[in-house]
């Protein structure tokens, strides 16, 4: 079998990158960091190169999420309908929006697409125990702010 032609692997990987930057950055601005991952990264060197393009990406998709998130001055709840939620899960999703980035990113990996630490450290490109670490500090943070 031939190799994924650049166009195949986005596709291949657009729907993984799409929800991880949503739940990083909101869903207003996840489909710009994924364009822009996906372009930096065509820029420097064809998708079809790269060992591991999807790791690759995930890791793009967190860094410029992180760059994102610092220039935002207003949270992804404060520009959402959420009109029609309940309170609690309004109250939830405020907690969890406060999380710093990596530690959502780790939380969002773990619990919304169940992949195990090691997998997560990959794709985050940190080691296991710093993955291990934000998922902690996520819960205790999560613990203290929740009713």
């Amino acid at each position: 079998m031939g190799v994924d032609s650049d166009a195949e692997i986005y596709l291949k990987y657009r729907g993984d990158l799409l929800r991880y930057a949503t739940s990083l950055v909101g869903p207003d601005r996840a489909e710009d960091v994924v364009s822009t991952v996906v372009l930096r990264a065509m820029s420097r060197q064809r998708l079809t190169e790269l060992d591991r393009p999807h790791a690759y990406l995930m890791k793009g998709v967190l860094n410029e999420s992180r760059s994102v998130w610092r220039r935002q001055t207003t949270g992804p709840l404060a520009e959402a309908d959420i009109r029609h939620l309940p309170e609690e899960v309004v109250e939830t999703l405020d907690v969890l929006w406060r999380l710093p980035v990596r530690q959502r990113a780790a939380t969002y990996l773990y619990y919304w697409e169940d992949r195990p630490v090691a997998e997560i450290a990959d794709l985050m490109g940190v080691g296991i125990g710093t993955v291990k670490r934000y998922l902690h500090n996520a819960r205790q943070r999560l613990k203290r702010n929740l009713k």
